[in-house]
């Protein structure tokens, strides 16, 4: 089992810290609680503020390299847009800690400000992370496709304006009220209701009701869902890459530090095999040189063993 280090503990206090404070926010909307608990509840909120001010702080301290402060938000070359994601949103509910503040822009538009700061759970929370980056990296596609929702629904407006404004005014008297009940359509609410009375006078117009539902609530949302659920893959494989790509370099670091550490060794085995050998191939030490007293007694010998053999 992991043990749980300082960090982990903080952050576990923070996540619990932005959850109560949702669940204040949505108590603060019930006036039977408000009318009890309000003040408790809005200092709650304001105590849990300041701690998330006290939080950011910190990790932007802790970010600095060299007494700059900006390698929080961008390092690298690479932005850290989650780290900025809580930086503003801490800031926005930072601002609601101002007195006066709610006479100028509201009591309602203050309360907005303070739940900003639940948002920081998306940011918590690496399946939050990976929803929340796949929708930003699908709306470059999303914008594709709504520019053909908004050409279908132009097409369609203005064909069931013209052809049923005088049948069913309510729903097709003009082009605003008719792009209303298309998207009323799209979502199959009550749709059918409007069909029946305008078929009993037109019994061709089931023909605009049935194509347009097949198109924007069959085909045009699958779509949608589709370009999400790709870019959620995307995001996912990327994520592994990198964590891929980072144990990897892990290993690589591991292994130089181990060559760099049998080089060394290897330098010290290959000293000490030198230094034997040397000891190894020293001379033998050369016979003792005869004296020149012992060199005179032998010539002496052989000159009186010549000259007896003269006699």
């Amino acid at each position: 089992m992991k043990r749980k280090t300082g960090r982990d503990l903080i952050e576990s206090i923070i996540n619990l810290l932005l959850a109560l404070n949702l669940a204040a926010a949505f108590l603060l909307t019930v006036p039977s609680i408000v009318k009890d608990y309000g003040g408790l509840l809005e200092t709650f909120v304001d105590i849990s503020i300041m701690v998330f001010i006290c939080e950011i702080a910190i990790r932007v301290w802790l970010c600095r390299r060299g007494g700059r402060f900006y390698y929080f938000f961008r390092s690298d070359g690479s932005w850290h847009y989650w780290n900025c994601f809580d930086f503003i949103v801490t800031f926005l509910a930072a601002i609601t800690l101002i007195s006066g503040l709610g006479s100028i822009v509201g009591a309602r538009m203050l309360r907005m400000l303070r739940l900003l700061s639940a948002m920081r759970l998306f940011s918590r929370h690496r399946r939050m992370q990976l929803v929340s980056e796949a929708i930003i990296k699908s709306i470059p596609a999303i914008v594709g496709t709504g520019i053909y929702f908004t050409m279908l629904y132009s097409i369609y407006a203005i064909a069931g304006t013209n052809l049923y404004s005088h049948l069913d005014p309510k729903h097709f008297g003009n082009v605003g009220r008719t792009f209303l009940f298309l998207f009323q359509l799209m979502t199959l609410d009550d749709w059918s209701e409007v069909m029946y009375p305008i078929m009993d006078k037109d019994p061709w117009a089931w023909a605009y009701f049935f194509s347009f539902v097949l198109v924007a609530s069959y085909i045009l949302l699958n779509l949608i869902v589709g370009i999400i659920i790709d870019s959620l893959q995307q995001v996912r494989m990327s994520r592994e890459l990198e964590a891929r790509s980072s144990g990897l370099n892990l290993e690589i670091e591991q292994m130089k530090r181990q060559l760099v550490e049998f080089q060394v060794a290897l330098e010290k085995w290959e000293e000490k095999s030198k230094a034997d050998k040397g000891l190894d191939k020293e001379p033998d030490s050369p016979p003792p040189a005869q004296s020149h007293k012992s060199r005179k007694t032998s010539k002496e010998r052989k000159s009186g063993k010549s000259g007896k053999c003269k006699r």
